[in-house]
Formats: structure tokens, sequence, C-alpha cells
């Protein structure tokens, strides 16, 4: 699962990176020093509590952001070096280069509503319905990034340990159950939830539907080893408990499958 889910997460962050990149500079200097006085605005929209909250977000994103820089300055980045002692403001895409996932959704949080709705309606993910303030992207983000950072780092992600957030937001789960035409929402409790959520993300984004159906084949067959290897493993060659493989896999797995296979087709 592993192995299936390093590419896919890879390309997921990318696609982001440069969708997010490509919106905020456009029409305008793409140094971040300017995107973070033009765009980096979300806090206008707030009011009270929400306000200062919104502020004290994007005031802790540009010391991290710094500090992304200097990290990558003093690791000999050629990108930022040149940038650095030629005395002149990072592009955007240049710190894109080097920043988290994490910090690309902190950015997400703090960029104004129409560029982030841009992104979101680029990718038809926009539901004003369930999602006022265009919070699916920095909520995407996150979601996955718990996954990227297991898979990078070799931590267990079978039974979705990984995942840090106790309640997913209800348009995530909206999201999924809707494009997929699913009888119930998805809690992100099983591997078919993020696989589902970063096959919408590649689908909308322009992949090919031959690389995306190699990706749910190659899921499905990881899945098919782990129910017909356990007759291997087990001395009296009995599979897997339904109730075990059922709270890895989740319940109604090949439906659910199926789902998917007519949406990305």
């Amino acid at each position: 699962m592993k192995a299936i889910f390093y590419p896919i997460t890879m390309k997921f962050e990318t696609i982001i990176k440069n969708l997010i990149v490509n919106y905020s500079v456009l029409g305008i200097d793409p140094s971040f020093d300017n995107v973070y006085r033009q765009k980096l605005t979300f806090y206008r929209s707030q009011r009270g509590r929400r306000r200062t909250k919104s502020i004290n977000k994007r005031l802790r994103l540009k010391k991290g952001f710094d500090s992304e820089i200097a990290y990558a300055y003093a690791s000999n980045n050629i990108v930022i070096k040149h940038y650095i002692e030629e005395n002149k403001s990072v592009p955007l895409w240049a710190l894109f280069e080097v920043i988290s996932l994490g910090n690309v959704g902190n950015y997400v949080a703090c960029l104004n509503r129409e560029d982030k709705e841009k992104v979101a309606d680029f990718l038809n993910l926009y539901n004003s319905q369930y999602d006022e303030n265009v919070k699916i992207l920095e909520q995407s983000i996150f979601l996955i990034k718990d996954l990227r950072n297991a898979v990078a780092h070799n931590h267990i992600i079978f039974d979705c340990r990984f995942r840090k957030a106790q309640n997913v937001a209800q348009n995530l789960k909206a999201t999924v159950k809707n494009k997929l035409h699913l009888e119930a929402e998805t809690n992100f409790d099983i591997l078919f939830d993020y696989l589902a959520l970063l096959m919408i993300f590649l689908k909308e984004s322009g992949n090919s539907r031959s690389e995306l159906n190699s990706y749910i084949t190659d899921f499905e067959n990881s899945v098919n080893i782990l129910y017909k290897s356990t007759e291997e493993i087990a001395h009296n060659k009995e599979p897997l408990p339904y109730s075990v493989y059922n709270l890895i896999i989740g319940e109604r797995f090949k439906l659910k499958l199926n789902k998917l296979k007519e949406y990305i087709n």
C-alpha cells in the first residue's frame, strides 16, 4: 500500500502546489513579499475573534516561511541562495519548491477567498452549500499530508492511525460521497477513502483515465493479496476473518470500488 500511495500523494502535492502558485501570482509581481501583501488577505473577510485568529495564522505563516528560506539557504539550495545573495525577494514558485505540504495548507488557509474559489472551481470541488469559506483545499491538503508523511517516513498506514484530526470536515465527506454517488458519507478511517479523494483531485486536474485506472487496479490487487495471503500464513489455512478484514478494508468494498471506477471512466 505504501508503494501504491507514494507516487499518488507526490503527484497530488505537485498538482496542488502548481495550481496555488499559478492563481496566486496571476498578473502580479510573483515575489513572496508581494504575494504576502496582496493575496494572503483572508483575514479581511473575518470579524471579531476569527479575524484575530486569521491574523495570527498569517503572522505565523510568514515566520515559518522565513525559517524554510533560512534552512534552504543553509542547505545550499542553489535557487534560494541566488535570490538571497542578490538581495532579491524569493519568488513564490521557488519558495514552494522547498516548503512542506503542511505549509502549503497553511498558505491556502491565509489566501484570499477569491483565489481559493478559483482553484476549487478549476477542480470542480467548490460547493457553496456546505463550504461557505472555500475550505475544501486546505482541509484536503492537511488530510492527505498526514498520509503522505506516514508513507514517506515508513510509518504504519493500513489502519489509518496516521490521521491527526479527530474529526474530518463535513464537506470532505460530502465531496467524496457526491462525486462517487455513494449511499453513505466516508469517515476517512479506511484507506479507500483517501484513495477516492486523491483520485478526485487527479481526475479533475486532467490526469488520464488509464493512469488513474492503473492506480485503482494496483490498490484492488493489494487488497486481494491481503485476503488471499492469510491462507498461507494461517496454519489452519483459513482466510482472514471478515471482522478483521472489514476493519482494515471497510465494508462493501467492492461496491465502493466500482463506484470509483465509474467516476473515473
